[in-house]
């Protein structure tokens, strides 16, 4: 019942969320939630790690289903541009966490954690691997880092790069809100059951870091690859995913901890900053390389959500194929790519315990 009346507590507060349009609303309200109870009601209460486990999977399924062959192609034609500009932008990352590590009680593994671009839920799955990681370095350096993102490039995109906002007319909440209620019945979705359980399956039998999450990316992609397109998850069926897992990670916070990461804030807030600046700048050179829009680089190499930077290239009228593609190749680059990275100058603590 406590569990139940807490899940309910959190879609409000994501709900909420929503409706003042901040970003990935209901992990946020489930993060918060879960934080508040274990903290100030029950400090043992707990979210089971295994509901977790399987919302990953939805989540690995919902990013691995915007690869498409159009994505594919824009990939082959861009390749040097994708790469080099998700590498920059993972250096930049690096560097704004190594001098958070120097100059704050922060370790490196944490720092690197929670500085990552677009890595909330893949740091918090991959930090589970590591006794180091501090769980509230990352998970407070990580929504930091999304809300000042979220707040500044669209302020960006239209006070410098001179984007301009034309929302569907006709639309309102209550439309959205059906919309998303009946796509539940759309019979195809459900091809995510299958796909997440073979996905985490082979990702377990192969030791693939993340595997919860990152072999459902994988598997998914290859399959959209294949059918030219698989079918999204309805919007109900993310929300009650983020809620789960975000549940999850509020209750791993502590409060004690959390007090420290105060001193955090600065060097989190002018290092998200540098990360959007050295995006704008690096998007000068871009748009004349391959001859798109300055706009339309910038919200592609922008360190934010996917979702989030294709809606607003959507609403300003700018190519949302090439922001998808470079969005999601960072997005990849980061879940496939960084936690072999980490293993191999951080050891998991069960290697560890191994070689004592």
């Amino acid at each position: 019942m406590k569990r139940f009346t807490a899940f309910l507590a959190a879609a409000l507060a994501g709900f909420l969320l929503r409706q003042l349009s901040v970003p990935i609303p209901y992990m946020l309200g489930g993060i918060a939630v879960g934080f508040l109870l274990r903290t100030f009601l029950d400090n043992t209460f707990f979210w089971p790690r295994s509901w977790r486990g399987l919302m990953l999977g939805v989540a690995g399924y919902g990013i691995g289903s915007n690869c498409t062959p159009d994505t594919f192609f824009k990939l082959s034609q861009e390749t040097l541009g994708t790469l080099g500009a998700s590498l920059f932008t993972l250096a930049v990352s690096v560097a704004v966490a190594v001098y958070m590590h120097r100059h704050t009680f922060a370790n490196l593994l944490s720092s690197i954690m929670g500085c990552l671009p677009g890595g909330l839920t893949a740091m918090t799955v991959l930090m589970d691997d590591y006794e180091e990681a501090d769980e509230n370095v990352v998970v407070v350096s990580q929504c930091l880092r999304l809300f000042v993102v979220e707040i500044s490039v669209p302020l960006l995109a239209i006070n410098l790069f001179g984007g301009q906002v034309t929302r569907l007319a006709g639309v309102g909440l209550w439309d959205a809100s059906r919309a998303d209620f009946l796509s539940l019945f759309h019979p195809g979705w459900l091809l995510v059951v299958p796909v997440v359980l073979v996905g985490q399956t082979l990702a377990k039998k192969i030791h693939m870091p993340t595997g919860q999450l990152l072999g459902p990316i994988m598997i998914t992609a290859l399959l959209a690859l294949w059918m030219g397109r698989v079918p999204r998850v309805p919007a109900p069926a993310m929300a009650f995913a983020q809620l789960h897992i975000g549940l999850y990670i509020g209750t791993m916070l502590d409060r004690e901890k959390l007090l420290k990461t105060r001193a955090l804030i600065p060097n989190v807030l002018l290092g998200s900053l540098l990360m959007v600046a050295s995006s704008a700048g690096l998007s000068l050179l871009l748009s004349r390389l391959y001859g798109f829009t300055t706009l339309t680089a910038f919200l592609a190499l922008a360190p934010g959500g996917i979702a989030e930077m294709c809606l607003t290239g959507l609403e300003m009228h700018q190519d949302v194929a090439v922001i998808l593609t470079y969005q999601l190749v960072r997005v990849l680059m980061l879940a496939m790519g960084v936690p072999f990275v980490i293993r191999k100058f951080f050891k998991p603590s069960g290697e560890k315990k191994q070689g004592v």
